[in-house]
C-alpha cells in the first residue's frame, strides 16, 4: 500500500527545512542581513519524525524478519547518504570553503565516521549539521527491530506506555546510556507516528486509548524537546507541535487526497531524503557566490533550484545503480 499523501508530506517537510536554513541559519551563521526569513522551518524535523513512525510501521507489516527489516533500511539510506556525502565533501573541496567558516573544515577522522552514519554517538562532528536527524531516525529502527526479533512487534503500543515511563524518569531524573540508545529526547514523537498509523488503518474504528496515548507522547515529547533544544521558545512548542499533531488527526480522518494529487510534492517527496541531504553546505557554499551579485529573495530561489536539481540527479541517476548492487550481495 503507497500513499500518495506520504510522499507530498515529505516534500513539505524537506521543503521548509530547506527554508529555513537558507534564510534564518544563514542570516545568523554568516552575520547576514535579511528581512527575509522562514523561521519555523525547523518544524519539518519533528514533523517528519511523526512520519516516520507511521511510514515504518507499513515498512514493518512487509518485513518477515528483523533481518529483513534492518536490510531493506540499510538499503534506503546508506547508498543515498554516501553519495550526499561525498558530493558535499567534493563541492566544499573544490571550491576550497574550508577557510570561509569553521562549519566547512573537518578533520578525516569525522569525515570518515560520518559514513558510518553512527558518528555522533561515537561523538565525532558532523560533516553536514543537517545529518544530525539521522541518528534519531537510526536508533528508532533498531528499536523496532528488536521488537521484531521477541516478536511483540504488534505489542509496540504497549511498549510505547514502558517509553513514557521511562521517559518521565529521564526529564526528571536524566538517564545517560539509555537516553542514548533508546533516543528518549526524540523517541515518543515516532511513537505518535504509530498511533496514527493504528488510526489511519482502524477504518473509524480506533481504540479511544490511542488518543490518549498520543496526549501523553505530545505532553511530554515537547518538554524532552525543550530540554535538549533550550535555543527554542518554549511557547513555540506548545503551540507548534499540536497544530502538526491536528495535521495528522486531519489526515487519518480525512485523507485530504488533495495533497497527493500535486505533482510538485510528489516530486519533492520523491527526491526529499537526498534533498534534505545535500542541501545545507552544498547550499550555503552556492549562495555565498550569488550573494555577491544579487539580492537575497533571487540567490535563496537560485540555492534551492540547485539543491532540487542536486537531489534529482542523485534520485534517478547516481542512487539507483548503487542500491541495484547492493541490493545484489545483500538480500
Amino acid at each position: 500500500m503507497r500513499i500518495k499523501e506520504l510522499d507530498a508530506f515529505r516534500g513539505l517537510a524537506a521543503l521548509s527545512v530547506v527554508l529555513y536554513h537558507y534564510t534564518t541559519i544563514y542570516a545568523k551563521d554568516f552575520a547576514v542581513d535579511s528581512s527575509f526569513h522562514f523561521a519555523y522551518g525547523w518544524l519539518g524535523v519533528p514533523f517528519f519524525f511523526i512520519l516516520s513512525g507511521f511510514v515504518i510501521t507499513l515498512t514493518i507489516e512487509r518485513s518477515t524478519s528483523a533481518l529483513q527489516f534492518l536490510k531493506k533500511r540499510f538499503v534506503r539510506l546508506y547508498p543515498t547518504f554516501w553519495i550526499c556525502l561525498l558530493i558535499t565533501l567534493g563541492v566544499t573541496w573544490i571550491t576550497k570553503s574550508q577557510s570561509i567558516h569553521p562549519m566547512f573544515d573537518r578533520p578525516v577522522i569525522d569525515i570518515l565516521f560520518n559514513f558510518t552514519m553512527f558518528h555522533e554517538l561515537l561523538k565525532f562532528h558532523h560533516v553536514d549539521g543537517a545529518y544530525w536527524s539521522l541518528l534519531p531516525e537510526l536508533l528508532f529502527y533498531l528499536l523496532m527491530a528488536f521488537l521484531l526479533i521477541i516478536g511483540k512487534v504488534k505489542k509496540v503500543l504497549w511498549y510505547n506506555g514502558v517509553l513514557l515511563v521511562i521517559c518521565l524518569i529521564h526529564y526528571f531524573f536524566p538517564i545517560p546510556i539509555l537516553s542514548r540508545l533508546l533516543d528518549l529526547n526524540y523517541v515518543l514523537l515516532f511513537m505518535i507516528g504509530i498511533c496514527f498509523y493504528r488510526i489511519y488503518t482502524s477504518e473509524g474504528k480506533a481504540p479511544f486509548y490511542l488518543h490518549i496515548l498520543i496526549v501523553a507522547n505530545l505532553a511530554l515529547a515537547i518538554a524532552l524537546y525543550d530540554v535538549i533544544r533550550p535555543h527554542l521558545d518554549l511557547t513555540v512548542l506548545i503551540i507548534a507541535f499540536p497544530i502538526i499533531v491536528l495535521f495528522f488527526y486531519v489526515f487519518v480522518y480525512t485523507k485530504i487526497h488533495f495533497l497527493g494529487r500535486s505533482k510538485f510534492l510528489l516530486f519533492l517527496g520523491f527526491i526529499s531524503y537526498p534533498l534534505y541531504l545535500i542541501h545545507q553546505l552544498v547550499g550555503y557554499i552556492f549562495m555565498l557566490f550569488f550573494d555577491q551579485y544579487m539580492v537575497r529573495p533571487i540567490s535563496i530561489i537560485l540555492t534551492t533550484s540547485i539543491a532540487i536539481l542536486l537531489a534529482t540527479l542523485v534520485t534517478y541517476y547516481l542512487e539507483p545503480p548503487l542500491k541495484g548492487l547492493l541490493k545484489k550481495y545483500i538480500f
